[in-house]
């Protein structure tokens, strides 16, 4: 049990695995989705990103760049190359338009920055 699972109990609607380095970020999105009925879940490393993606399918990943261990393009195209892939949309303070660039070539289908 996670502390997402306090919030609000997963509703069935479509699943969103987020995958942020930063806890705080991650429990606050996650609970976000749940309250807005998305069936989220949480990953704070690749490995439990490329379990999770592969053992539940979900339709959506919200990825940021700075998850702890991996370059997060790289994460990305790991996850691209798996059987059914989740849409991948990546949530980052990274602004600089080369950082961008490179997300969406390693398949990123979309690319919102934080907040600052």
């Amino acid at each position: 049990m996670t502390a997402t699972d306090l919030v609000k109990p997963v509703l069935g609607g479509a699943s969103v695995l987020v995958a942020q380095g930063d806890s705080d970020g991650s429990v606050a999105l996650t609970a976000v989705l749940r309250l807005n009925g998305f069936n989220a879940r949480e990953a704070r490393t690749e490995e439990d990103v490329l379990t999770v993606v592969r053992e539940t399918g979900p339709a959506v990943l919200v990825v940021d760049l700075d998850l702890p261990g991996v370059d997060g393009c790289t994460l990305i195209r790991r996850v691209r190359r798996l059987p059914n892939p989740p849409a991948v949309l990546v949530v980052t303070a990274h602004t600089a338009p080369g950082v961008r660039r490179a997300a969406t070539e390693a398949g990123a289908v979309a690319y919102l920055p934080e907040a600052g």
